[in-house]
């Protein structure tokens, strides 16, 4: 036995497809805003976008973009002369590093392969009294 067919109308079930506005997506994207943050904006659950591949497309084109811009932004202040800048782009890109050197009472600098364990901390509380902010 065979059921009788339904109307066309009542053969369509379940939710009607969530609509996403892609466009202000990677708007929000480029700002680099979360997958979070854009659900709460857009009304929509964290979980319809972390389902939507369109989405994740989109939300990976928009964070590249921010970041790629906020890359550029950072470069401009460097070329600018903005010295923090610069300091902060060369540890990150070119592995520059701080150096801190101990000196001794006349500021000559020690060699801590000749001091004992008590001299070498001796010397670095000393020199930690003279520039606590280090």
């Amino acid at each position: 036995m065979t059921k009788p067919k339904l109307p066309e109308d009542l053969q369509k079930r379940g939710r009607k497809p969530i609509e996403i506005d892609y466009d202000m997506a990677e708007k929000y994207s480029s700002i680099m805003c979360t997958q979070s943050e854009i659900a709460s904006l857009l009304g929509v659950s964290l979980s319809t976008l972390e389902h939507d591949p369109e989405f994740l497309r989109i939300h990976k084109k928009g964070m590249d973009k921010g970041k790629s811009s906020l890359r550029r932004m950072q470069y401009h202040a460097a070329s600018g002369g903005n010295a923090t800048m610069q300091i902060w782009l060369g540890k990150q890109y070119l592995g520059q590093k701080d150096k801190q050197e101990i000196t001794g009472k006349d500021g000559e600098p020690l060699n801590p392969k000749q001091m004992t364990d008590a001299q070498l901390i001796a010397a670095i509380r000393a020199e930690r009294e003279k520039n606590p902010s280090k």
